[in-house]
C-alpha cells in the first residue's frame, strides 16, 4: 500500500494508521534507499507500507485481511478511510495497492475481496497485481 505525492507529509498519514510504514519521506527529503542505491532524494512525498514482514503467512488472503483490518478496524467503521481520503485530496495525493502472488500452476489466481475492493474505491485508489504461475522445469 501506498500513498504519494509531492505535498504529501508522511507523518499525517501515519498519524492516521496505526503502524509503522516500510519507508516514508516527503518530496526533496534525502533517505536511504539501500546499501546499493545509498542516501536518495525523494523526488516525491511517499508513505509505503510492504505486508511480508508484518503478516506470517503466505496466504495472498491473509494478507488482504490486514490490510482491510488496518482501513476498517471494527467492521464498516470508516473514519480512518475518511481521514484518508481527506488527506489525499488536500494534498492532491494518490493511493495505490500493488499485490504480488507466485503459485502453482494448478493453484488458484488470488482474488481481492469485494469488502478490500470496496475500501481501495473509497480511497480512490490504484490497483496493480503481478500473479505469476510456476511452470514445471523440463528435464533434458
Amino acid at each position: 500500500m501506498r500513498f504519494a505525492g509531492d505535498d504529501l507529509d508522511p507523518g499525517e498519514i501515519s498519524a492516521v494508521l496505526p503502524v509503522a510504514p516500510t519507508r516514508e519521506h516527503r518530496k526533496g527529503e534525502e533517505f536511504f534507499a539501500g546499501p546499493h542505491a545509498g542516501k536518495l532524494r525523494g523526488r516525491t512525498g511517499i508513505w509505503f507500507l510492504a505486508t511480508d514482514r508484518l503478516v506470517p503467512s503466505d496466504h495472498l488472503g491473509d494478507h488482504f485481511a490486514f490490510v482491510e483490518q488496518l482501513l476498517y478496524p471494527e467492521g464498516g467503521e470508516d473514519s480512518r478511510i475518511r481521514k484518508l481520503r481527506d488527506i489525499l485530496e488536500r494534498t492532491h495525493s494518490r493511493a495505490h495497492f500493488t499485490c504480488f502472488w507466485r503459485g502453482e500452476r494448478d493453484e488458484p489466481v488470488p482474488k481481492v475481496t469485494p469488502s478490500l475492493k470496496s475500501a481501495i474505491k473509497s480511497l480512490n485508489a490504484d490497483v496493480g497485481t503481478d500473479f505469476a504461475v510456476d511452470t514445471p522445469r523440463r528435464v533434458d
